[in-house]
Order: C-alpha cells, then sequence, then structure tokens
C-alpha cells in the first residue's frame, strides 16, 4: 500500500544564489525558471482546476511570469513566486520556507527583521499577545500603524501570499498569526520583505481597548531572539502533545502535530498508554484538543482512530487520483521526491477521464478500523480550528461524518470541496534555485460541498471576546463551550 504523507518536509538543498550576491537577475534566465515552474504545474499538479476554469488559470499564469521576470533580486523572485502558488488555491502548494537552500533561508528568512511580539489577525485587525519590546504592551493591544501604513492595508497586501485550499480565508488569518513556536512562521517570513524595519526600527501607532492612539518605536529582532526572551526553549514536537486528567472526568489529549518524523517520543506507546489511563480512571469524557495542528503524517490519525470507536468500522475515502501516469524525463533532474515510485505510476493507476487517474490500491479507498482494546467508549469532543487543514481535516471530518465525536470551535482549514497532498515533488528551478512543494494526489469528495472548511457542531467564534477572555481573563472559550455542552446533556 502506498504511503500518505501531509508532511512539513525538511529537504535542504545547498550551493543557492544567494539573496546579497544577487542585487540584479536576468530576465531571460528568469522566464525560463517560470516555464518550468508552470509547466510542472499544470501537467502534475492534480488539484489545478478544481476551483478555477483552466482560462482563468492560464491567465493568472501568464499575469505571474510578468511579476516574475520583473524581479530585481532573490527576494522579490521569491515574493513573486510565493504570490503566483497562492493564485493556485491549494493549501500545500507554495515554495517551503523549510525546503528553501541554507543560503536563502539565512538570506530571507533569518534576518533582524521580525516584530518583538506574538500576535493574531482577527479579521483586518492585529492584536498583540506577548510582547518583548521593552514597551509593556497589553495583552489586546491593536496595532493601528506600522511605519505609517494601516494594518488594515499591510493585511490586505498580505492575502496575496496566502496558502489556502479553495476561499477558505480562516486558514490565511491563522496562518498570518504569531506564535513564536517552531523555526518558521508566514507573517515573519513574508512581512518583512514587504515592511522592512527602518535603521533596525518599526515605528507603531497602538491603542489599548480604543483608548487613546500612541506612537511607540520598538526594534526589529531576529525570530530566535524573540523565542529566547519568550522563554521557548528549544524545538522538540514532544513539548506539543500533553495529556491532563481533571477532576470532572474529562480526559485531556492535546495534540499539537502530527508531523511526529525525527519525534523525541514513541508517540504509537504515548497513545496507547493515555487511554489505557481513561480506563482505569473511568473518564466519561475525552477531549482531543486539535487546535494549532495544520497536519503531519496520516498514520497518526489511523493510528488514534482505533481508540476512538468501540466498534470495527470500514470508513469510504475521498476518491484518491492524479493527474498523470508517468514524469517526462526532461523534468525529473528538476525534482525530487521521498518516494520516486511517483516518478513512474504506470499499473498502480487506471485512467477515469481525459485528465484524471485513479489510484487501484484498494486499502486507498476504505479506512479499516479494527479497536484497540483501550479504546474509549464515553462521550468524545474535538476541539478545532482553521489551523487544521491537512491530516488533522480529515479527522474531524471522519469523526463528525460518522458521529463519533462532536465539534467545539472554529472551522477548519482545507476544504470541503477537497484538497491536494498525500505524495509530493519538490520542484527546483535552475536559476534562482528557489523550491516548490507540488502535492501530486488529489483527494474528491464522494458528494457535492460547498467551497469552506469543516463547520463545528458548537461554534466558538474567533474576534477581539475570545482573545480578550484566552489571553486577559485567562479564560478557555472553547473549554468553557464543552463544559456547557456535557452540563445540558
Amino acid at each position: 500500500m502506498l504511503k500518505l504523507y501531509f508532511p512539513i518536509v525538511l529537504i535542504l538543498w545547498l550551493g543557492a544564489v544567494g539573496y546579497g550576491q544577487t542585487p540584479h537577475l536576468n530576465a531571460d534566465s528568469l522566464k525560463a525558471d517560470f516555464k518550468l515552474f508552470r509547466d510542472v504545474l499544470q501537467r502534475y499538479h492534480p488539484g489545478m482546476y478544481r476551483y478555477k476554469h483552466p482560462y482563468k488559470v492560464n491567465a493568472d499564469f501568464d499575469k505571474s511570469e510578468k511579476d516574475f521576470i520583473a524581479s530585481r533580486d532573490l527576494k522579490e523572485a521569491y515574493l513573486s513566486l510565493h504570490r503566483a502558488t497562492s493564485k493556485i488555491q491549494c493549501g500545500h502548494t507554495y515554495p517551503n520556507f523549510w525546503n528553501q537552500e541554507r543560503s536563502i533561508r539565512e538570506a530571507l528568512f533569518e534576518q533582524e527583521d521580525k516584530l518583538p511580539f506574538t500576535l493574531a489577525l482577527v479579521q483586518d485587525k492585529m492584536y498583540v499577545h506577548k510582547d518583548v519590546s521593552g514597551n509593556r504592551l497589553k495583552s489586546c493591544t491593536e496595532i493601528l500603524t506600522i511605519n505609517g501604513v494601516p494594518v488594515a492595508d499591510i493585511v490586505e497586501n498580505l492575502k496575496h501570499h496566502r496558502r489556502l485550499d479553495g476561499n477558505n480565508m480562516a486558514k490565511f488569518y491563522n496562518d498570518f498569526s504569531i506564535t513564536g513556536e517552531g523555526k518558521y512562521e508566514a507573517f515573519d517570513v513574508i512581512f518583512p520583505m514587504l515592511y522592512p524595519p527602518v535603521n533596525g526600527k518599526y515605528q507603531l501607532t497602538v491603542s489599548y481597548l480604543e483608548r487613546d492612539t500612541i506612537p511607540i518605536e520598538v526594534t526589529a529582532v531576529s525570530r530566535e531572539k524573540r523565542k529566547t526572551l519568550l522563554n521557548l526553549v528549544g524545538d522538540d514536537k514532544a513539548k506539543l502533545w500533553k495529556k491532563y486528567f481533571a477532576e470532572d472526568s474529562i480526559a485531556t489529549l492535546k495534540l499539537g502535530t502530527f508531523a511526529v518524523w525525527n519525534m523525541k517520543l514513541d508517540w504509537k506507546a504515548y497513545l496507547e498508554n493515555f487511554f489505557k489511563e481513561t480506563q482505569e480512571k473511568n473518564s466519561k469524557y475525552l477531549l482531543l484538543d486539535l487546535r494549532g495542528n495544520e497536519g503531519g503524517l496520516m498514520e497518526v490519525y489511523w493510528e488514534l482512530f482505533k481508540y476512538l470507536t468501540a466498534e470495527p468500522l470500514r470508513l469510504k475515502r475521498d476518491s484518491l487520483g492524479t493527474v498523470y501516469e508517468m514524469v517526462r524525463n526532461e523534468f525529473k533532474p528538476y525534482l525530487e521526491t521521498y518516494d520516486p515510485t511517483f516518478f513512474d505510476l504506470t499499473g498502480k493507476v487506471t485512467k477515469k477521464d481525459y485528465d484524471f487517474y485513479e489510484f487501484n490500491d484498494v486499502g486507498l479507498k476504505y479506512l479499516e478500523v479494527k479497536p484497540s482494546q483501550y479504546a474509549f467508549d464515553g462521550e468524545i469532543f474535538i476541539l478545532i480550528d482553521s489551523a487544521n487543514s491537512s491530516a488533522t481535516y480529515y479527522l474531524a471530518k471522519f469523526l463528525k461524518q460518522n458521529q463519533l465525536a462532536k465539534l467545539i470551535g472554529a472551522p477548519t482549514g482545507g476544504n470541503m470541496m477537497g484538497t491536494n497532498g498525500g505524495q509530493f515533488f519538490l520542484l527546483k528551478l535552475p536559476y534562482t534555485k528557489l523550491e516548490v512543494d507540488v502535492p501530486l494526489i488529489a483527494y474528491h469528495p464522494h458528494e457535492d460541498a460547498e467551497d469552506g472548511g469543516l463547520e463545528p457542531d458548537i461554534l466558538v467564534e474567533r474576534n477581539f471576546h475570545y482573545y480578550f477572555s484566552q489571553w486577559v481573563m485567562e479564560n478557555d472559550p472553547d473549554r468553557t463551550a464543552l463544559l456547557e455542552a456535557i452540563y445540558q446533556d
């Protein structure tokens, strides 16, 4: 059976054209890079026309080509490529931060040009969470302007760099908030390139609870320095997995990532031990907290499923397919993949119509679930939000469709019309050395669906009041909604 992944790939390319060493790029070479980019995407991307008519897709490519060829340096080329992939409306297609060459990452992503606080974007407004600027900004302080530019204008510009499935804009606001965790976040990558600090400083105007507007100056920092000031020590993903048992018979399992490769934790044993404890403690309710978790290995949710049902299940999965059978030799030198069998799918797929090949493996059509002896037999609740756009999206979708759990929180990322992922080509453009993730498998639902995320059973809106309650009042609105649901029953 084919293994399916939704990874944040950690492939490092060497020998990039350095940002500082290329003040002016050659237009003909840029044109050749873009032609390769366009050819590969239109031949092998399985969701190219999911949301747009081919005429519109071609028009977008034509405009993006002009934009890319006009790039004067690597920073502009990267931003242009990011805008081009954004138009495809696929959350797994973009110039992946982690997959760029080391010199590119250092030059473009790792400078001292970040804002010295974490923040949340709420529609077109920006609110400070944790400040390390020395200005003692309170949580929920609103940033009104940055270097004289209104935040609403900044957000509108950032939207051209969104990484969404379809038109699910909730994912944009999640992606362009800052938690400070991990190696990279979208806001820290894109914003400083568009709005760099002036002499290492940002001039802000701020307001707290719509009181007086105050001008302040903050010093730009590196992402690593901000992490140190926030006391965010280490990047071991194991710290994103937490469990605890409350006196109200609620067993809580927080899974902050499914990206378990290289995790310093035996994650399968961790899950088994947790569910064994729920039986020993006679927990009546299970709270699975997936907030902030985009996804990772599909294997994690397959493993989870055997603890979430007491009965054997055979679940029909979305239709899986691709748009090619064999990759042409001319493209192979520019494509990397961690499963080289995807260069030649002969015998593994069957052509169904003009541009769709369905996988023959029956194991990809159904999810067979055999319950564990420690399967939870109480009531299950899942906390979700717009970060859930890959493996976590599909876990939440299966649980809701099969009435195995109640979903609480905000609509997910991903898209009910289907997503793309599973396996990837890493396209490396020969001149600029920029990399683009190209998903190879399309997931199509069997039923008609609208363009948007999975809706929760109990909606908890992400607005100013949500963050004020969480950050200032130290109250979790999603957990409050959970307790209300339990006591109402």
